[in-house]
């Protein structure tokens, strides 16, 4: 490692650390409509995997929990993160029940 690495391996960090407090703070995007499809994304580089789901043409990020419960063609209001990873996720029913 370097001296410059040395140097600016905290700050790196402490932006990284700012712009997620950042990303988490409202106001909060909200997306409603049909669940159009679902995707695991994987990262080879980080050797990560990421579940997001298609709403309304966007694609958002949830868990993975989440990800096997939810079924495709559900109609769905979900609140996110300005970098679009889901704070809450609603299920919208009609008014005369399921159809």
């Amino acid at each position: 490692m370097s001296f410059a690495d040395f140097i600016l391996f905290p700050f790196i960090k402490f932006v990284q650390l700012m712009i997620s407090f950042v990303d988490s703070c409202p106001p909060y995007i909200y997306i409603e409509g049909l669940l159009e499809g679902k995707e695991v994304l994987n990262d080879d580089e980080k050797d990560d995997e990421k579940t997001v789901i298609y709403i309304s043409s966007k694609r958002v990020e949830v868990d993975p929990y989440t990800f096997g419960i939810l079924m495709i063609g559900e109609n769905l209001r979900i609140r996110s993160t300005r970098s679009y990873r889901a704070v809450s996720i609603d299920r919208i029913i009609p008014e005369q029940g399921p159809v």
